[in-house]
């Protein structure tokens, strides 16, 4: 607590976490210890990421891609984060996710108290989330997927691609609509408006691929195993892929105030040239 400057709850937390140690053997609350012990600790790093809007209670971020929202185990990666607690300080938290592909709109509270109501607006889904893509090939109409998703469990990740979820009648029923904007004839993608009913882990990505139009850029679905594993060996160390799926707008009531929030980024403007336009 000294050292860190930390609350009570917040250093339980640390030994309940098993990340204070000595001789690489977790201390434990009762433990009397004498001599030298490490604790493992977050310690946020400025990524220079500046919000696109802030109000009292939240900020919003635009998350470039091949990006964590929140850090990974103990792994040095760096990930949103970072960037939120420099600027908002320790209390300071996303309150929903996107795959560290995916870029995007996030949403972060400012406070610990008013972490839980940001939380419910997106658990009760009283915030509309539209999403947009380039997937392969030629969409010409509106679809609405209907496929349930089982999604892995968290000793299951841990195996050879367990992180991928599965289409699976033993899964979660999940929705996704999904709207053409045009077509680009001479590269064969379709920019799709896409809005998730529900929000299954890679939902989207999963049910685009599983209809014949994956993502442009998708490592994961779609795509044959060993080149899957090939991506995720190689995830943190080269991102090089460029997975062209963007949330653009979050719309909801807060406080009784509407706010409609678009992306700043021009997601669109350089990868569908010479296009027809879809009504």
């Amino acid at each position: 607590m000294n050292t860190l400057g930390c609350s009570q709850k917040q250093a339980q937390k640390h030994l309940d976490k098993n990340r204070l140690k000595q001789n690489n053997i977790p201390i434990h609350k009762s433990q009397t210890i004498i001599g030298k012990v490490s604790l493992t600790y977050f310690q946020p790093s400025s990524l220079n990421i500046e919000p696109i809007f802030i109000t009292p209670y939240f900020a919003i971020y635009d998350k470039p891609p091949n990006l964590l929202v929140h850090p990974k185990g103990y792994f040095e990666h760096l990930s949103l984060c970072d960037d939120i607690k420099v600027r908002f300080g320790k209390e300071a938290n996303p309150v929903h996710r996107l795959d560290y592909e995916t870029s995007g709109l996030i949403m972060v509270s400012k406070n610990k108290k008013f972490e839980p109501e940001l939380k419910s607006l997106f658990e009760t889904k009283k915030i509309s989330k539209t999403y947009l893509a380039f997937v392969e090939g030629e969409i010409e109409f509106p679809q609405t997927i209907d496929l349930p998703i089982f999604v892995p469990t968290k000793q299951s990740k841990f195996t050879d691609l367990g992180i991928k979820c599965q289409i699976s009648k033993n899964g979660k029923p999940s929705i996704t609509k999904i709207f053409p904007i045009y077509y680009d004839e001479q590269k064969n993608l379709t920019l799709l408006k896409i809005i998730p009913i529900t929000g299954r882990t890679h939902q989207i990505r999963l049910h685009l691929s599983e209809i014949g139009h994956k993502i442009m850029g998708e490592p994961l679905y779609g795509v044959d195993n060993q080149n899957a594993r090939n991506y995720l060996d190689k995830k943190f160390s080269t991102p090089s892929h460029r997975l062209m799926l963007h949330a653009q707008n979050l719309s909801f009531e807060y406080k009784n105030i509407f706010y409609h929030i678009t992306s700043c980024m021009n997601f669109h403007a350089t990868n569908c040239q010479n296009s027809k336009i879809q009504s």
